[in-house]
């Protein structure tokens, strides 16, 4: 799931809530609904930073997309955390996918310009680690942030309609301290005959439950999300505090879905493994079908998010 805003809010609201703690059992399967991860509060965390110059845009790792644009405007200076998309350690595979900028709200150019580009930068450094830990770090002459891999784009000779580019890096086994399964052992989704309907049912029950501000419901949708984003990734207690005490109340605030995306396509990730939904309308293209906005909050938010089939079972789930 994308929408990491949502998830951090629904971890901090099921940390919090009394009606959390009061559905507490003893079983390790209910510890785990009741928001009992294993919470990483130390470790190394890996971040991707990114920018563009006239174009459109994804960047996938491990064949899951971290950064999706088809925006008006450039961007840079952006950063999105990596560590839940690294399942295990070793080779890490980026794709950078570049597509024609976007002109207008309904117009795209016919193709990319010579001038286009995206430069990514992933980093690693060790969390939690406050503002003075860093100055006490540059101070005795130490680091505490490592480029792991700068990448660049080349210069296009002539315009295109599209075009890709892959790299890599490599995490060492010592710097990966979680274990999450990801879509790793999930079945594969890019041959149902009848996928397209349970993907449709899937997001309408989703849909509803916002709708409804239904608290629960919502927290198991995105339970599995929640769990491994928290496992591996080290948490800075202030931050977490933070989150909860600002937006508790996000996933009871009823919304309203509007944009309506008449034109939805399927798009598959994860080797075919991981599953979403995506515009192909102009004006809405790449975005997720569902864009809600609530009385308190009128700025559109995009929920998206990404389904697979874990082994064992015929039912799809949240993953990112």
């Amino acid at each position: 799931m994308t929408d990491r805003l949502i998830k951090l809010i629904a971890l901090g609201v099921c940390l919090s809530l009394p009606s959390c703690a009061q559905d507490r059992k003893d079983t390790a399967a209910d510890n785990k609904i009741a928001g009992k991860t294993d919470y990483q509060k130390e470790g190394v965390l890996f971040k991707l930073k990114h920018e563009h110059l006239d174009c459109s845009y994804e960047i996938l790792l491990n064949d899951m997309p971290i950064v999706t644009y088809f925006g008006l405007g450039e961007r840079s200076g952006l950063t999105v955390d990596l560590n839940q998309y690294i399942l295990k350690p070793g080779k890490q595979e980026v794709t950078i996918r570049m597509f024609p900028v976007k002109k207008e709200e309904n117009h795209f150019a016919p193709k990319l310009s010579k001038s286009a580009f995206v430069k990514i930068e992933i980093t690693k450094n060790k969390e939690p680690m406050t503002m003075l830990d860093q100055l006490n770090a540059r101070g005795k002459g130490k680091e505490y942030k490592w480029e792991t891999l700068t990448y660049q784009t080349p210069r296009l000779d002539k315009p295109l309609p599209y075009i890709a580019y892959k790299t890599s890096f490599v995490v060492d086994e010592k710097d990966v301290n979680w274990k999450i399964v990801g879509w790793s052992k999930s079945k594969k989704l890019n041959n149902d005959p009848n996928l397209r309907k349970e993907v449709d049912e899937f997001y309408n029950n989703y849909k509803k439950v916002l709708e409804e501000g239904d608290r629960n419901k919502f927290l198991s949708l995105v339970r599995t999300a929640i769990d491994e984003e928290a496992a591996s990734k080290p948490w800075d207690k202030e931050i977490e505090n933070q989150l909860t005490k600002n937006m508790i109340d996000y996933a009871a605030e009823k919304r309203n879905f509007i944009y309506p995306c008449t034109k939805a396509e399927l798009k598959f990730f994860g080797d075919g493994r991981v599953v979403t939904l995506v515009c192909a309308d102009t004006l809405t293209f790449g975005d997720a079908p569902l864009i809600s906005k609530t009385a308190k909050n009128m700025v559109p938010k995009s929920h998206t998010f990404y389904l697979h089939r874990p082994a064992g079972t015929n039912k799809l789930e949240i993953i990112r």
